[in-house]
């Protein structure tokens, strides 16, 4: 009987004792342009609960790169997916760095009309771009390039937008040529659209990169950490596990699963090593900003780039 009443009492005692607090999540604005398999880390680290490990509970909207700048340096958002942009920015002068790459090259295939069969056909042709001085230009000059042609005599490139706006406008015949994400190169593809070359293959351009500014940095370096901590996870987890990995990519992106591991492949090929940028890279990124304002001297890699929260980040998880 004494038993039984102390296990009554441990019972009872259980049901009186208060809950376990619930998890409180910082909750963050990281903004990205549109929803590209170029983030594919910071996708997988959702997906895996890498971020809810970290505290961190993510609002995603989609900004065009000029209104996602005016937001991160008005305080409106702590943190987007515009790096590239954002290293001209700051050059320039402006309180921001990018922290994290998610790409060693971007993930775009050049895609156009079925006539054009080469790089060469572009000549005297129009190009859509979403942004002057963003990703979509940048890697499109670095190709049209590297096959010998003068991105700033021998085509047009004209201001579109989004690439569901560019697709858009390619299928319709008002430009030439676009550059084009997974999975809708696939798409084009099969619609008759030629593939002229995939970017990442012509050069090393980090890409979908992540920027804060100079006062997160300072006064909220933790929760830097901790978002950087869970993008190399997402990282790692995507490079390392492919079947769990394509899965999340059909979820995510809602497409059949022979798809999404055909995507896989240039994906996963494009994906940075660790996160970092190398210094050759960077200095691809400061030409193309210095051709496009002259009045931007030499740049210092410190001005525009922070990677030492990511370097501690790494080794504090034993990734090399």
């Amino acid at each position: 009987m004494r038993r039984i009443g102390l296990i009554f009492f441990i019972c009872a005692w259980g049901a009186a004792a208060p809950a376990p607090a619930a998890q409180t999540f910082d909750k963050i604005k990281l903004v990205i342009p549109a929803k590209s398999m170029g983030y594919l880390p910071m996708y997988v680290a959702i997906h895996r609960g890498f971020f809810r490990d970290e505290g961190l509970e993510l609002e995603i909207p989609n900004l065009r790169p000029n209104i996602a700048h005016s937001a991160l340096l008005g305080g409106d958002i702590e943190y987007h997916g515009l790096a590239e942009s954002a290293l001209r920015l700051a050059a320039k002068g402006s309180p921001m760095k990018s922290l994290f790459f998610s790409l060693r090259s971007p993930l775009y295939f050049l895609m156009a009309k079925p006539q054009l069969k080469s790089v060469q056909d572009l000549k005297g042709k129009i190009i859509g771009i979403s942004s002057f001085g963003g990703a979509t230009e940048v890697s499109t000059r670095i190709g049209l390039r590297h096959y010998g042609l003068d991105p700033e005599r021998d085509v047009t490139m004209i201001l579109i937008g989004t690439e569901n706006v560019r697709v858009a406008a390619l299928t319709s015949g008002a430009i030439d040529a676009t550059v084009a994400v997974p999975p809708s190169h696939l798409l084009l593809k099969q619609k008759g659209f030629n593939l002229l070359l995939s970017l990442a293959d012509v050069g090393e351009l980090p890409a979908n990169g992540f920027t804060t500014t100079d006062k997160t940095l300072r006064e909220k370096r933790d929760q830097v950490k901790r978002l950087l901590r869970a993008l190399a996870r997402g990282l790692a987890f995507a490079k390392e596990r492919q079947k769990e990995t394509v899965e999340i990519m059909a979820r995510e992106w809602q497409i059949d699963a022979v798809v999404a591991e055909e995507v896989y492949g240039p994906v996963s090929r494009a994906l940075s090593k660790d996160g970092l940028a190398s210094e050759a890279g960077l200095k691809e990124h400061f030409q193309i900003i210095q051709k496009l304002d002259k009045g931007i001297g030499e740049i210092a890699i410190s001005k525009v780039v922070d990677f030492q929260p990511l370097i501690e980040v790494r080794r504090e998880l034993g990734l090399r």
